[in-house]
């Protein structure tokens, strides 16, 4: 009689967490298909670049954005500014595509101070 309460009661307090695991195992499968939805196979990368556009992009577009914003140059390279510094506040959240900016806004300011 006892150890049919035991089985019971054990197989009771397992199946929850069985039900628990195999949840957590289609929501990850189904995460993974919404991450690489867009033709991307590139799961690892793409998983990165999320982590990272959490993480460390709102410095870097404070970064990029402070040094492009177009107050601080004169009226021949303001418009230039302005197109850069509308193309980092669309990448805002893209960590990615900040560090590509990155380099462009490098470039823009050798131009500007050379």
């Amino acid at each position: 009689m006892k150890s049919k309460i035991l089985k019971v009661l054990s197989i009771i307090t397992v199946v929850p967490f069985i039900i628990q695991i195999i949840i957590s195992q289609r929501k990850k499968s189904n995460l993974r298909k919404k991450v690489l939805a867009d033709g991307t196979n590139d799961y690892i990368r793409t998983a990165q670049n999320i982590a990272n556009s959490i993480s460390k992009s709102k410095a870097l577009y404070k970064e990029l954005i402070v040094k492009v914003h177009p107050d601080r140059f004169t009226h021949d390279k303001k418009e230039e500014a302005t197109e850069l510094a509308a193309r980092i506040t669309k990448a805002k959240r893209n960590y990615d595509a900040l560090t590509l900016l990155k380099k462009d806004v490098e470039d823009f300011l050798n131009v500007v101070n050379s």
